[in-house]
This record gives structure tokens, sequence and C-alpha cells, in this order.
């Protein structure tokens, strides 16, 4: 009682009581034994309590009617407070509030309550010290998980032996970020913040609406071509400072602090158009915000689409027939893998993709740059299983150096990685080159921390600029004679259904109906093993050291011969954290807390996985809209994106039978004992696609090939909305084909005097 005591005078958001009855909670969830301190010596309530206090504040209520609840209960089936019953009355509780069935607590709200809780346990055992949990890192202690290592040699990626760097374990309080390391910062030559307060240029050519991902790397297309362009992007241009290796603070499955934006006015979703909606839940990724967007933390994952992916309507009637659902709306591409190539090529070049040329079933007109990255213990024996049934694994293409490349540093292999900007630059995206180049032209113009509200048009219905909110809250207007919208697919699509005017009510693209339909989502459904005898070490690496498989997406691969249209990539990669290591799915015989919880997750280096990246098909009855209820909270009051969106029967087939195969995988490689991952935890998964899509004819598409909006002259949609199908790999390097290809043609249209 004297540590209770002691922790109770830290409490700022809990009183005393309530302080007691989580304390004891967590430690139930989580208790000391044979094997390590529980949540109470490793001090959870204190992080939640600071986290109730600050970026959790709305949560608090959710405590007070949960724990008001839990002890109404108590008091009625045991006669005393939560806190005073026995061990085992504790658990009764416990388990009756996990399945729902705490009585006159909303069955939901309930459920809602326990989830919540099991989240902040996790966060408290294995955030980093800095946020009040995690007390002197005994939670990465109980895993034997080293901490925040920034280095990893080869002999530590394929050891047979726990890696654990001679007993230390570092956090961000033991790490140097001091001036003398490597650096990203010197990159911002033309580039003043104060311009964004200042009042808008001149009629610009280009007005790029976003310059992250799609924005950064066509803005030196146009400024080199003597373009004037205006970029407004919403986030900052991020500087060293903010690349930290915290997973709780960084991650996009935890915090996601540099999306603040996104994080403000997260989708509404529903299963179908006749239910109530719920705040989105995520599959994978919430976005960033900032010069060069969401690749400053993605998992660098850089791989072709296959030749048929872009006629896929066309592969599936020529060799199987008119089997389509009713509903299913996929379509071949207005373009061919051939028209993509050249882009594809140039870029591999231009970003510096590492690989190799042993996947089968692509063909380049140009090796890759750099050598794969090197070897690591999980995926040699994913490498060697999936060669003993005759499949064809590869090391997957990732723009990540392995070697210097274009003045950056070559990786350290670090696993702080996939959620993470890299502060040394050995993670390529535009904020390193693109963005720097087109400003040294003196032809880019760049505003940050600047939201675009509307796009704007003339009488005639064409596009003539954009209104903007600045730093100091001041609307303003930016006119272009092009306005490029290359924001993430829910930001895009919202301001084309805001920016309505006489000649479109129903939104900009939208005088056929199109916009919003035919969106697509990809389920990463995974499998798990264990291996009782064998170490991975996952976490002496990045998510970009990955091993995969392509036959089952391949034109080879007879996919309704199982049943199912479509196929999926197979994969086993790196990188492995704390965090993430509580949050892994777990076999059905082990309960989500408790003993057996601790237990399973102290084994987590035993433990393998397949990660299935799905194909998707697109149907009537997914799209998104706006929500007519829900608005952001950014001050604006502006709707937010709703999302109607369920797998269907084809896609459910199809999981079926891959996780099947990904069991056959892991038990060809030694696992004893297998179990599936959640299939479908969420909508957005960061290769969100569709609702915009490209194609010659308006009355069923939004784009044009060029990706000029059909019914608005001047409009672009420069995208993952435009794409027309969603195979399943990884789609940043053909979005950029694509996009590049665009910008490359609209240059040469105005340079032919063809106006804009």
């Amino acid at each position: 009682m004297k540590e209770a005591v002691s922790i109770e005078r830290k409490f700022v958001s809990l009183n005393p009581r309530e302080a007691r009855t989580v304390a004891i909670i967590f430690e139930r969830m989580f208790p000391a034994d044979e094997n390590g301190p529980g949540a109470t010596e490793i001090d959870v309530v204190n992080y939640v309590d600071k986290a109730l206090a600050g970026p959790y504040g709305e949560k608090l209520e959710w405590y007070r009617l949960g724990l008001a609840a839990l002890e109404r209960v108590a008091c009625q089936k045991y006669g005393t407070d939560f806190a005073d019953c026995a061990a085992s009355d504790q658990d009764e509780l416990l388990a009756e509030l996990e399945k729902g069935q705490v009585p006159d607590f909303v069955t939901p709200a309930s459920v809602a309550f326990f989830d919540l809780l099991r989240t902040h346990l996790q966060e408290g055992l294995f955030a980093d010290p800095v946020y009040g949990g995690n007390r002197n890192k005994l939670g990465w202690k109980i895993l034997n998980h080293p901490g925040v290592w920034l280095e990893n040699s080869s002999e530590e990626n394929l050891t047979s032996e726990p890696v654990t760097k001679g007993g230390k374990i570092q956090s961000l309080a033991d790490l140097d970020f001091s001036p003398g390391r490597p650096s990203r910062n010197d990159v911002r030559k033309g580039y003043d913040p104060q311009r964004s307060v200042s009042p808008p240029s001149e009629i610009a050519d280009i007005v790029l609406v976003g310059l992250g991902a799609m924005g950064g790397i066509v803005a030196p297309v146009f400024a080199k071509a003597g373009l004037k362009v205006v970029a407004i992007e919403t986030g900052p241009w991020r500087t060293n400072s903010d690349y930290l290796p915290d997973e709780l603070g960084a991650t996009y499955y935890c915090r996601a602090n540099m999306g603040s934006k996104f994080m403000r006015e997260i989708p509404r979703w529903r299963r179908n158009a006749d239910e109530p909606t719920q705040e989105a839940t995520f599959s994978l990724g919430r976005m960033m915000n900032s010069v060069g967007g969401s690749v400053i933390h993605y998992g660098a994952w850089l791989r072709r689409f296959h030749p048929h992916h872009f006629k896929s309507r066309t592969q599936i009637r020529e060799r199987w027939g008119e089997i389509l659902p009713a509903d299913c709306q996929v379509t071949d591409w207005p373009m061919t893998y051939e028209d993509i190539e050249p882009y594809y090529t140039l870029l591999e070049q231009s970003v510096g993709v590492a690989g190799d040329e042993s996947n089968p079933f692509i063909r380049r007109s140009a090796p890759l740059p750099m050598p794969p990255t090197r070897s690591f213990r999980l995926g040699e024996f994913f490498k060697d299983a999936t060669r003993r049934l005759g499949l064809h694994p590869y090391p997957v293409p990732v723009g990540i150096n392995t070697t210097p490349y274009q003045g950056r540093p070559a990786t350290t292999y670090t696993a702080w990685s996939n959620g993470f900007g890299s502060y040394t630059g050995d993670k390529w995206d535009p904020s390193l080159s693109s963005v720097p180049e087109a400003l040294a032209t003196g032809n880019l113009e760049l505003r940050t921390h600047c939201r675009v509200v509307r796009i704007l048009t003339n009488g005639d219905g064409r596009v003539s600029g954009a209104e903007y909110i600045d730093p100091n809250g001041t609307s303003r207007v930016q006119r272009g004679r092009i306005v490029i919208l290359s924001a993430y697919t829910f930001e895009s699509l919202r301001l084309m259904f805001l920016s309505g005017d006489t000649r479109h009510q129903s939104g900009l693209g939208n005088n056929s109906g199109q916009l919003g339909k035919s969106f697509m989502t990809k389920m990463f459904a995974h499998v798990n093993g264990y291996f009782p005898d064998v170490v991975f070490n996952r976490h002496t690496g990045p998510a970009a050291q990955g091993v995969v498989i392509d036959d089952f997406l391949s034109a080879e691969f007879d996919s309704m011969q199982h049943g199912f249209i479509g196929g999926a990539t197979f994969g086993a990669e790196q990188q492995f954290l704390p965090i993430q290591i509580s949050r892994e799915a777990l076999p059905s015989d082990v309960r989500r807390w408790g003993k057996p919880y601790k237990d399973h997750v102290r084994n987590w280096q035993h433990y393998g996985v397949v990660r299935i990246q799905p194909d998707t098909l697109s149907y009537t009855s997914n799209f998104l809209d706006l929500d007519p209820v829900y608005r952001d909270k950014s001050g604006l009051g502006m709707p937010v994106v709703r999302i109607t969106y369920d797998m269907r029967e084809n896609e459910h087939k199809l999981a079926d039978w891959m996780e099947a195969k990904a069991e056959e995988i892991l038990r060809e490689m030694g696992a004893v004992k297998t179990w599936r991952g959640q299939r479908f935890t969420g909508v957005g998964s960061s290769h969100d696609l569709g609702g915009a899509r490209m194609g010659n004819d308006p009355s069923c598409s939004v784009v044009s090939p060029d990706l000029e909006v059909h019914d608005t002259p001047g409009l672009y949609v420069y995208g993952g909305a435009t794409f027309p199908t969603c195979p399943g790999i990884n789609p940043t390097l053909t979005l950029w084909a694509v996009c590049y290809r665009a910008a490359d043609c609209l240059v040469k249209r105005l340079k032919r005097g063809e106006g804009a």
C-alpha cells in the first residue's frame, strides 16, 4: 500500500478512489508473477493519469462512466468496492465488461471501455518511459527487448541467439541527437515560412493542393518547365528534430502526432447504407501532414504492378467469362503497363530503389540502382520454405538506401523505421530532393500551414483557383489557371464534394454521379506461427527488410480454380517494436489479458508471421460521400468523409484460401502452431483507392487518363482516388508513375500552346 499512496500524490486527472480502482484493474490485466513485475510496479496508472490530462482528455468521461458501472455491479454482486473484491471476483467482473455483460451499461459502450483500458495498458507498459509509464524500462525488460537502437549489424539480422545489445536497454533519453549526427535539415533553400501569411500571388499557372507524396513528386516537372507553381500545404516542412524514434507518439498505429489535421477529421464509417456510422477504425495507417507527405513514415516498399493489372476486366472476361457479380465495377485502366513502364524506370532511378531482378513476373528496361536489403532470419526461413513449395521469393524493392545514393547515407537497419521519418535521409521522400529541386528553379512558391477549404470555378464551370485559410486564420484566394488536387484520397474527394457550384450542384466531378463511387481499401490479413526452438530477432531491422512472393497474384495464378477472383502478395518482414508486439493477434486459446496474455507476449521472439496483401474488387455498395451530421474538429466545422464499406463474399473466399496457404507456408517453415489474425480491422489502410476513377467515358469515370476532371476543365486529381482497380501490391510507385506521366503530358500540352 505504500506504493499506492506514493503514486496517488502524483494524480492530476483521476481522484484517489478512481486511481486505486484503475491501478487494480491494470494489475489484474497484467499481473506480477514469477517472470517479473505487473502493471502496478511498471506504473501504468501514472501513464494513464497523465494521458487523461493531455492528449486523451476526451476519454476521461469514458473512464468515469465505466468505473462507476463497474463499481455499481461490484456492490450489487459482492457487497463491496471493486478494489476490495477477491481477485477471482475482479477477474469475473472484467470478463463481463469485456463481453458487454455489465448490467445497465450499454453493450457497445462496455466493450469499447474495456478495449480502451487494454489499449492504454499496452501503452503504459511498453511506450517510452518519457510518457510516465514503463518505469525504469521494466516493460521492455519483461519482453527482453533492448528498446531504441538506431543501428543493427548483418550478424544481428541472422543470428540464432537473442539480440539483447549486451543487456543495455535504451530509451529516447539515452540517445545522442547532437548536431554532429547525420542530418536532413540543409535542403530548404528558397523556402520562407513567413510567406504563408503574405497576400496570395498573382494568378499561378499551377496550384498544387498538397505538397506531399504526389504534389512533391510532380512539383519539379512543372517548375523546371518554367511554369509558375504555388503549392498550398496544410502541414509544416519538418526538421530533423521532428523525426524521433518514439513509437507511441509517431507511429500511425498509435497517436500519429505528425497527422494532427487528419486526426481532427477522422472519417465516419458504416458497413452498409442503412446502418448508423461510427468513427473509422484503421487496418493500417493514418495520414501525415507535411511537405513530403505520408511517405515520410511509410514502410518504403516500392513495387510495380504487373502488366495484367492494367487490364483486369479483359483478363477476367477472356479467362473465365462473364463471372463478375452484378454490382461489381471492375474495369480496365485507360493505359497499359507499356505506357507506364518508362516512368517506373525513371522514378526507380531518381528516387533510388534497392532490389534485384529475381522476381520472375516483372521485367524492367533497366536494373534497379542499388542492391537489395540484406538477409534476415525470418526472411531466410520464408525464402527456403516457399522455394521448397515451388514458389518464387525475392527481396522486396524499397526506397531505402542500401548504399550511399545521391548524397544520402546508407541505412543503418534500425527497426524504428516504418511509422517514423528518417532523420538521416536514408529513406527517400519528396522533401529530400524533389521539392528542393523545384524551389531551386525560382518557380515554386511554397505556403505551409495553409488549409484549402474550397476549389473555385468561374461562370462557365472552369476551375479558377483555391480558397484557403492561412496560419493567422485569414481566408485567402489563390487564383490559378490549373488546380491539381494532390492530397490524400479522403481529402481530395471531400474538397470536390464541398466545392459544388451552379454547374456542379452535387460537387465538382459529380455531374455523372460517379464521385465517391468505386472506392476500395486493403484488408491486411496475416497468419502467425509459433516456433518454440527458433529466435527470429525481428527487432533488428526495418519493415523495408522484406521477402515477398508474387506467385498468387501473377497472371498465371488461376484463382477461379479456388472459387474467387483475384490474388494476393505474401510476405515476411522485419520490425517488431514493443507496443506493436503487445498488439499482435492472439491465438484463440489465449485470453486477451491476465497472466495468459503476459506469458504470450513474453514469447514474441518465437513468433513468425506471413502477411497477406490482397486484391480488392470495387462494388456499387462501397462508396464515399460527406457525412450529413458529423463535422471535423478543426474549428471550421467542415463535414467529414463518410465511408460505406464492407468486405464482400469474393474477398472473404479469397482471404480464406490465402490464409490457409499462409498456414501451409508457416508449417513448412517449422511452425508447430498457427493462428489467423483479424481479417477486417477497419477501413483506412493507407492504400485507399478509387472514388474519382480514371477513364475515357465521363458517364462511368471522374477523370480522364491524364487525370483532368471530366466536367471541370483545368481541375486535376493526382492520387489514389483515380485508380480504377486495387491490386494486392503496394501502390506508391504506380501512383508516382501515373502522376508523373500526367504532369509530363500536361507540360507537353501547354508547350504546344493547347491551353490549360
